[in-house]
């Protein structure tokens, strides 16, 4: 897998796992917990499906989120991603600092809603989160913007006892 296109997959995978944060939070139900992505349910269009993901989420507050997520990609090279951070529609830095990306969440009814822009300010992604009635399954929907052109994805996290 290219650097630009891993790049790309892990803020994807990262802002995945925060809007799933988020999107229990903004239905009064927090996501505090650890979470294991389903890959069979998941979908990512022309991009690589990661081979394992967990999300762990140690603060949910409706204008505050903090996870960490650890993953495998489909070469099997491990990533770690981390947001520690508020929940107000300003761009912050995020990911790689060497990238320059930043990411700017914002709640909607249904959870939350993010936009990820590299460093000329440009969109690379867009996305959305909704929770599930019972609590127990986080579904991630966006477009993500890589060197293979714009891909859909849908990640579906479910909740680990």
């Amino acid at each position: 897998m290219g650097t630009k296109l891993f790049r790309t997959l892990t803020i994807g995978i990262c802002l995945l796992a925060f809007a799933a944060v988020n999107a229990v939070a903004a239905t009064s139900r927090s996501a505090v917990g650890t979470w294991r992505l389903d890959v069979s349910r998941s979908s990512y269009e022309n991009m690589p499906a990661p081979k394992f993901e967990k999300l762990v989420v140690t603060t949910d507050k409706p204008d505050a989120v903090k996870w960490a997520l650890t993953g495998a990609s489909n070469d099997g090279k491990t990533y770690i991603s981390m947001y520690d951070g508020p929940i107000d529609g300003k761009d912050r830095p995020f990911g790689n600092s060497s990238v320059g990306n930043s990411i700017a969440y914002t709640r909607a009814a249904s959870g939350v809603e993010w936009t990820v822009r590299n460093k000329s300010g440009a969109v690379i992604e867009t996305g959305s989160s909704q929770l599930s009635p019972d609590g127990n399954t986080l579904t991630l929907k966006g477009t993500t913007q890589g060197p293979s052109g714009k891909s859909n994805f849908i990640s579906v996290f479910e909740r680990v006892p």
